[in-house]
């Protein structure tokens, strides 16, 4: 009863940290990988102010690779909670599902921990980070994202960083895949 009691005041305190309206972030990223060819994402996040009920974000990969076989689909769809939101850092926690396909060794949906953070949000530079692990039976996807912000309008920013996913697959004798690189794109906050 009592760790009942403690996770729904956790729940409520992470709540009242919650956008006072409904607010949006989006964004696009070029991700410059070296051995798969173009890439990029896509992303959406729904924020809004009702208690208890979990933000949405929704986020889309592709990977083109060098031919047909190699080429990688993803989409990540969550819920999370922001659980600080103040001048010095905005961070939110999460779970979903992950979906891969077009991959020539795995096409399923794994359950999804993310951890979502970004310090001096707001500001004319803020720097982020995003992990993304995903794990069942067969597979492990871990996707790492860090980098800055730089602000060209109110809430239109020019984001650049640094991308490292890794597929790891017990099934059909076992696959590994590293994809890895550079990232340039937009950031709107609203």
């Amino acid at each position: 009863m009592k760790k009942t009691i403690s996770l729904s005041l956790l729940l409520l305190s992470s709540t009242l940290t919650q956008a006072d309206i409904i607010g949006a972030k989006a964004g696009v990223d070029y991700w410059h990988t070296k051995d798969h060819g173009k890439a990029g994402s896509a992303y959406v996040q729904i924020e809004h102010p009702v208690p208890l009920v979990p933000n949405v974000a929704l986020r889309a990969i592709t990977v083109e690779g060098e031919g047909e076989a190699d080429s990688l689909n993803n989409v990540d769809a969550y819920g999370y909670y922001e659980i600080l939101d103040n001048d010095l850092v905005s961070m939110d926690l999460g779970a979903g599902l992950h979906n891969i396909s077009g991959s020539r060794h795995y096409n399923e949906t794994l359950p999804m921990a993310v951890a979502d953070a970004e310090w001096f949000p707001g500001s004319q530079i803020s720097y982020y980070s995003k992990l993304n692990y995903a794990k069942n039976a067969d597979a492990t996807v871990t996707d790492i994202s860090a980098g800055a912000r730089f602000q060209l309008l109110s809430a239109i920013y020019l984001q650049a960083g640094y991308r490292h996913y890794e597929m790891e697959t017990d099934n059909a004798g076992g696959h590994s895949d590293t994809i890895k690189g550079l990232t340039a794109g937009l950031h709107i906050d609203m």
